[in-house]
């Protein structure tokens, strides 16, 4: 089940005979690197006198990151002000490190590790502690802006131009691209490149076939992508899609296996998996040996369909378990990517989608839409709610809300009644206009803005 808007886009690309010499020159010309980019990643070094500090180098415009602890049965991030930060001691393992500029200004930084020995002396009494309380994020900031993930598909390739640059760094925060033709997309912007092992020729999985999906994996890393999309990472028998095995073993482990490859290969690399929530969750839940070990090695887990009617999201109680769902993931250090519906490609299931992604974004969060370009584009997308007041509650009444310091977005889960609120103050919606009052049926949604 891949991420794709069109069935064609599956298939290799063939040169694109009718772009002439000279946009092709122009377009390496405004995709060329920027001498100061805010989207390069710090570089990450271990220093100090004990080499058990961390520092980086400037990336971003907040003095603000994000740093990723992984570990044997550990797997977490933190944000961090400023760029140095020495980590508590974890004796007898060692454990791997990367930084980010914070609310999706870069990529992740290259990993380094700090092996620390298997037992340390106690401090000395009256010693003070080595290192001062990690500071906490700032409340709610850069929650309230959408960070919309590009899907370049074949629909996008008109816009694939020097003109369009300028809107691409005004509007998308990432891009899913599709080698080669995507290789213009990744100075402009964190782009993923898209590959999938069930439609791809590279199932039922084996270590020949993980081998040829990596070399693939190398040559986009070498010309500059943050990391591959490995789309319909299908866990359970029912969701296989493609050339994959129809039992459930040895492609489940396989899945796994594929991952850590690509880890291995590429260990500075961002990796995105597109599994449905219906098939990973349970298997969350129950501690599957396989999936604990995927996302032990993944950055972004995609929510194809997000929550429109082709997720199947369709009772109060699964609305509610997705929330926990996205809640572990981010417990674990990965962000999630909420696409659009390409099966309800409208209005009023984008603004659902939407006020959804409002309420569980942690501010490294994506959403996306079906077939968005510059001559199409929805204006909900340009929303500025400002900072998050507090996290996402629900009322009895089935009414999710979270507020804002320029809004408030509100859902009305599945299966509830149509309810009518009344805003105290007027606001403005992409879907409802300016309203004091607003009536929402069950599965819709309103982001509402000052």
């Amino acid at each position: 089940m891949g991420c794709r808007t069109e069935v064609s886009d599956a298939r290799p690309r063939r040169p694109r005979v009718f772009i002439s010499l000279l946009a092709i020159a122009l377009l390496a010309c405004a995709l060329a690197p920027r001498t100061v980019e805010a989207d390069e990643p710090p570089v990450l070094r271990v220093a100090g006198e004990t080499g058990e500090t961390l520092k980086w180098t400037v990336s971003g415009t907040r003095n603000t990151y994000r740093l990723s602890t992984k570990g044997p049965g550990i797997q977490f991030s933190i944000i961090v002000v400023g760029r140095t930060y020495t980590p508590p001691a974890v004796p007898g393992a060692t454990i791997t490190y990367r930084v980010k500029a914070a609310y999706n200004e870069s990529v992740w930084s290259n990993a380094v590790s700090i092996e620390y020995p298997s037992s340390e002396e106690p401090p000395e009494e009256g010693e003070p502690p080595s290192e001062e309380e990690p500071p906490e994020e700032p409340t709610g900031a850069g929650v309230g802006r959408p960070k919309y993930r590009l899907d370049a598909a074949t629909y996008f390739d008109p816009f694939g131009i020097p003109l369009y640059v300028p809107w691409l760094e005004n509007h998308v925060s990432g891009v899913l691209a599709y080698p080669s033709f995507g290789d213009r997309y990744v100075k402009v912007r964190p782009t993923v490149s898209y590959h999938d092992p069930s439609t791809e020729g590279f199932s039922p999985l084996n270590a020949a076939n993980i081998e040829r999906y990596i070399l693939k994996v190398k040559r986009d890393a070498g010309v500059g992508y943050a990391g591959p999309f490995v789309d319909d990472v299908n866990w359970s028998v029912g969701y296989r899609d493609g050339g994959q095995s129809r039992t459930l073993e040895p492609e489940k482990h396989e899945l796994a296996t594929l991952l850590a490859a690509i880890r291995a290969a590429e260990p500075n690399a961002e990796i995105e998996i597109n599994s449905q929530y219906h098939d990973i969750w349970p298997l969350m839940k129950a501690h599957d040996p396989d999936v604990e070990r995927a996302l032990r090695l993944v950055d972004v887990v995609t929510k194809e369909f997000g929550v429109g009617p082709s997720a199947g999201i369709s009772t109060a109680q699964d609305y509610l378990e997705f929330t926990h769902y996205v809640d572990a993931l981010h417990a674990k250090g990965i962000q999630t990517v909420l696409t659009g519906d390409y099966h309800n490609n409208n209005v009023p299931t984008m603004e659902y989608n939407l006020a959804t992604y409002f309420l569980i974004n942690n501010g490294d969060d994506f959403v996306s839409g079906v077939n968005q370009t510059p001559l199409n584009w929805w204006s909900g997308f340009n929303v500025n709610l400002g900072e998050a007041l507090g996290p996402r509650e629900r009322s009895a009444s089935g009414v999710w809300t979270r507020r804002f310091s320029r809004g408030v977005v509100y859902t009305v889960e599945p299966g509830a009644s149509t309810q009518t609120i009344a805003l105290g103050r007027r606001l403005h919606s992409a879907e409802w206009g300016s309203v004091e009052s607003i009536t929402l049926a069950p599965r819709q949604g309103a982001v509402l803005v000052e």
